[in-house]
């Protein structure tokens, strides 16, 4: 298997998903409380500050050349402002200050209030670089709590650098503003308008912009590679990538939905609203389905605990799809290449949740699947009499062109949802 070729892949497909932790800078990065139970939720922290950090380090070695290329032409606007000159008149004379005052000016040599023209850096396209840079800077903070690796250095850097940025001529005197969107818009107008007298430079740093941004809703081909190549600029590790694949999968479940005939009601939702709210809700046929992500099985339903502290043994399937009635459906990722129809270990985990949640299942029945690489179609079902199943299902780590599970998802949903909305059973 190229293992870099598969995780190319994996972020490319699940880039919808990932780009919600990169294009808005309120995101929750921290556990939160949650009523239906505590998933892993520092596991996927560091996972989001670890994506956010790589992409910011990605985007701050590109700002640098573009920075330097701006600074050799900044663009400014000329007002007026008021001053004073002694002595001489040295400008214009503002001569309705001069008349108000002129009884009390008793100064010598006397000073007249002048008006005169100066250049200030402060046109939108300058107060946007500005914006970008503190964003920056805040983004590569969040690397501290990360190890000292390659990246944590690079990170350092270009903090450093960013901070020195700011505080140096012209973009000192570059006041903060409000409001990127309308910024970029007017730094689009005013370049097409040739007004900024340095476009090739301020084109770069737009082209940038839109890496930087990673808007899910803008994203086209050649701007999803270029963003795929930031992410993954520098090794990504093994625990990065088990991280990307369970957003893949999420990310397929949900367009698994959609080709079964399910509409969108709400989503799919950032991320970093995963502990909070289903990261999508849909419906088919009058019923509604919430589709969570690393939701954790309510405790109270348990039944094995720990003796030492008398807690209980928790549970947390990477996906969990909630019928409006009560049904539920568990997908779990484990990116481990399959060559076998047959994997126990991960099956009897499957069972683990059975066994320890069996409450949950009195009269539902038990739907889990299993998703891992495989090169071949990867299908395999286990049933009870009663109708409980678990599938494995395989992901070709490279071609999407060959890839089963896609398909066999579909399959699997379409008979879960007959159930849930038949007059066959219930789930």
């Amino acid at each position: 298997m190229n293992n870099d070729t598969s995780i190319k892949r994996f972020v490319r497909e699940a880039l919808p998903l990932l780009s919600s932790y990169l294009h808005t800078e309120d995101v929750i990065l921290e556990p939160s409380a949650l009523d239906v139970g505590e998933g892993p939720s520092e596991e996927f922290a560091l996972f989001a500050r670890m994506l956010r950090s790589r992409h910011a380090i990605a985007c701050g070695l590109k700002l640098k050349p573009i920075l330097e290329a701006l600074e050799r032409g900044v663009s400014f606007v000329s007002r007026v402002v008021r001053s004073e000159s002694k002595g001489a008149i040295f400008g214009r004379l503002d001569l309705q200050l001069y008349l108000s005052r002129r009884s009390t000016n008793l100064s010598w040599p006397r000073t007249f209030p002048i008006l005169v023209m100066e250049n200030s850096p402060e046109t939108p396209e300058n107060q946007l670089i500005v914006d970008t840079l503190r964003q920056l800077a805040r983004r590569l903070n969040e690397a501290g709590g990360i190890e000292s690796t390659a990246e944590y250095i690079y990170s350092l850097d270009l903090l450093r650098w960013s901070r020195e940025r700011q505080h140096r001529e012209p973009w000192s005197h570059v006041r903060p503003s409000r409001g990127a969107e309308r910024l970029k818009r007017e730094t689009e107008h005013r370049i097409r308008k040739r007004q900024t007298g340095n476009e090739p430079a301020y084109l770069r740093f737009l082209d940038w912009y839109d890496q930087w941004q990673v808007d899910a809703s803008r994203l086209d081909s050649a701007l999803t590679e270029n963003i795929v190549a930031l992410i993954l600029a520098f090794p990504p590790g093994e625990f990065f990538e088990d991280r990307v694949f369970e957003v893949w999968c999420l990310h397929q479940v949900i367009e698994s939905f959609r080709r079964c005939g399910a509409s969108v009601i709400f989503g799919p939702r950032p991320l970093s609203e995963r502990l909070k709210h289903a990261i999508c809700e849909m419906q088919y046929k009058g019923h509604r389905f919430q589709i969570w992500f690393q939701l954790a099985l309510p405790s109270d339903f348990a039944r094995w605990e720990y003796l030492h502290s008398s807690g209980t043994l928790r549970g947390t399937p990477d996906i969990t799809v909630l019928s409006d009635d009560g049904a539920k459906l568990f997908i779990d990722a484990k990116r481990r290449e399959v060559k076998t129809r047959t994997r126990s270990e991960e099956t009897y985990k499957a069972l683990g949740y059975l066994e320890n949640f069996r409450a949950l299942f009195e009269t539902r029945l038990f739907w889990f699947a299993l998703c891992f690489l495989s090169e071949e179609d990867l299908f395999t079902e286990i049933a009870t009499e009663r109708g409980d199943r678990i599938f494995l299902l395989g992901a070709h780590p490279v071609d999407l062109s060959v890839c089963a599970l896609g398909g066999r998802m579909d399959t699997l949903i379409s008979e879960w949802l007959s159930l849930v909305v038949g007059d066959d059973g219930h789930p």
